[in-house]
Parts: C-alpha cells; structure tokens; sequence
C-alpha cells in the first residue's frame, strides 16, 4: 500500500543513491581522471547512509 511514509522512505532512499552516485562520478571525472575508485567509495557510502536511516525511517507510517 502507498502511504506517505513509503514516499517519504522511497524519497529519501532514491535522493540519497543519485546523490552519492552523482559526487562520486563528477569527483571521478574531474579529480581523479575517471577512476572508479571515488564511485565505488561513494557507493559504500550510500549504502552506510541508507542502512543507517533504515531505523529511523521505519517508524513512520
């Protein structure tokens, strides 16, 4: 069922992943002449953020 607490976990879950997969690129492309090391960091990163809001996220309905 769609609730707004779904929304707002999809949201915030979507928001986060395109964020951090979008820095790590543009450091990529720009900093580190398109290595994949700031993506694949940045992609731990999203996963450590989405895990750790996980409990938090969960409470609302």
């Amino acid at each position: 069922m769609f609730t707004r607490g779904s929304l707002i976990r999809g949201w915030f879950t979507g928001a986060t992943v395109f964020t951090c997969f979008t820095f790590g690129d543009y450091l990529s492309a720009h900093y580190f002449h398109d290595s994949k090391i700031p993506w694949i960091i940045s992609v731990l990163i999203a996963i450590a953020i989405c895990w750790s809001a996980r409990g938090a996220l969960r409470q609302l309905r």
